[in-house]
């Protein structure tokens, strides 16, 4: 079966050079290198050759306002992804968004099969918590694009914190403070598997394998999930514009965990 895995992970975190190293240098280094690009660049298509050894101009690039960092693996492709400096130059009439830093990628079924869950699960752990992310979520393509799509055109309002949380889905980060506001530590372990993460922050998966996630029983226990934390702190597809009130000043901004 084809399918495709897709992460995404928000931060309040400013987007700086620090935060950009570590967020580059996770992907140099997990796994003895199994997620190190080959290509990379500000915009498609992809044609720079990265370099391992020396990432001081894509760092320096990301860190700046409205920065971003794209990357690639393998031909055919093995996994993409973007890092996006969401932050306003200080000459802007407009303050920047509360979610300043946001990373969006994908790794390719054939892949994921060759490495295994476990590594990928390893791997986008690691980089929420590097990235000091409030919250982030792995799924498949097409689970993501079921709880975000809306004929007849796509609505990804929900892939950001600006509209409440961007529903359940296969596997769910949560920073420490957003799941101690949520009640997490409470939680029904009949609904989901929790796990506590190594740096600051809780993962919850609702099946074993992302083949299972449209499955009618987990999407049942994601609704009851969302039933039992209060479903107007969510996004919901069916009302895209209803935005959810979160207390953010009151959640502490997750500290970052080193990649070294």
């Amino acid at each position: 079966m084809r399918y495709r895995l897709v992460f995404v992970l928000s931060s309040r975190r400013s987007q700086t050079e620090e935060i950009a190293r570590r967020q580059i240098s996770t992907l140099v280094n997990f796994g003895d290198g199994i997620v190190c690009p080959d290509k990379w660049g500000t915009f498609e298509p992809l044609k720079t050759p990265f370099n391992a050894e020396d990432i001081d101009i894509p760092v320096q690039g990301l860190s700046k306002p409205q920065g971003n960092f794209h990357y690639r693996k393998g031909k055919p492709v093995q996994l993409s992804g973007e890092i996006y400096n969401r932050t306003h130059p200080s000459t802007a009439r407009f303050p920047s968004p509360l979610f300043t830093n946001y990373w969006v990628g994908r790794f390719e079924g054939k892949w994921v099969d060759r490495v295994g869950i476990r590594t990928v699960r390893e791997c986008v752990s690691e980089m929420f918590m590097v990235s000091g992310a409030d919250f982030g979520f792995l799924t498949t393509e097409a689970d993501m694009e079921a709880k975000n799509q809306r004929k007849p055109v796509m609505s990804y309002q929900g892939l950001t914190l600006d509209s409440g949380i961007p529903g359940m889905y296969w596997i769910n980060f949560f920073s420490e403070g957003l799941a101690k506001w949520l009640g997490i530590d409470s939680f029904p372990k009949r609904l989901a598997a929790s796990k506590q993460l190594a740096g600051s922050g809780v993962l919850l998966e609702f099946c074993e394998s992302p083949g299972e996630c449209r499955d009618i029983e987990a999407i049942q226990r994601q609704r009851t999930a969302i039933e039992w934390l209060g479903p107007e702190k969510f996004f919901d597809i069916r009302f895209p514009n209803r935005s959810a009130t979160l207390p953010w000043e009151s959640i502490p901004i997750p500290d970052i965990l080193s990649s070294d």
